[in-house]
């Protein structure tokens, strides 16, 4: 895909920047445009461009330095980016396949940096435990993929990868023992937990999409 319209864009807060520009997805361009995560389905969808028209950009991360791209005075050519944020916005753009340039920004994937999601858990603390070791989880196994609560990280050897490791959060979420909640959120409590985080080179694994709310990606919107 070859874009001629963009400009620089400075992400507040970090002074990272990023190159602004727009994307029709409803167009056949070549663009192979890569998800991680499921979204939750909590509303009813409504075709309605006026809304779509005040989504802010989606922020998706190129593996080039776009900013020491040669040609980037003239155009930028893309074959590959990664949705980092903008999953709810980009699933009602597609159902409705919108004839719409959606404002966009891309940043190098050098500069992404990637979270685990909080979650608190809505159970006993206790209980909690009690169940994690139910489910061959414990403290004193060492492994990267872990579930971490009260500074303490529990691993299985059942889990092998992260691709399982947020398949168990998957199962967490919807038995409704934990619930997302917002890293920047003023309501965070003493019962969060975090997982493993996931690299961006984790994304692209046969279509996977983890769960929802699973990666907090800066810089952000």
């Amino acid at each position: 895909m070859i874009i001629k319209n963009f400009e620089n864009y400075i992400f507040k807060g970090s002074g990272i920047k990023g190159i602004k520009t727009s994307i029709n997805i409803s167009k056949k361009n070549d663009l192979q445009i890569i998800l991680h995560e499921e979204t939750q389905d909590t509303y009813e969808q409504v075709e309605d461009i006026n809304t779509v028209k005040a989504f802010p950009p989606l922020v998706f991360s190129y593996k080039d330095d776009l900013l020491q791209k040669e040609d980037l005075e003239n155009f930028l050519e893309i074959n590959k980016i990664y949705l980092l944020d903008g999953h709810h916005r980009f699933e009602h753009i597609s159902l409705f396949n919108y004839d719409y340039f959606m404002p966009a920004v891309l940043i190098s994937s050098e500069n992404v940096k990637i979270d685990s999601y909080n979650s608190q858990i809505n159970i006993d603390e206790k209980l909690f435990i009690e169940y994690l070791l139910e489910n061959n989880f414990n403290d004193n196994i060492s492994s990267r993929y872990f579930v971490e609560f009260n500074f303490t990280k529990y691993s299985s050897v059942d889990i092998h990868n992260i691709y399982d490791l947020y398949d168990f959060k998957r199962k967490l979420l919807e038995t409704q023992i934990i619930s997302p909640i917002s890293n920047d959120s003023n309501n965070i409590k003493n019962k969060i937990i975090n997982f493993t985080p996931i690299k961006l080179t984790e994304f692209n694994h046969e279509n996977y999409l983890f769960p929802p709310k699973s990666t907090w990606i800066s810089p952000r919107i």
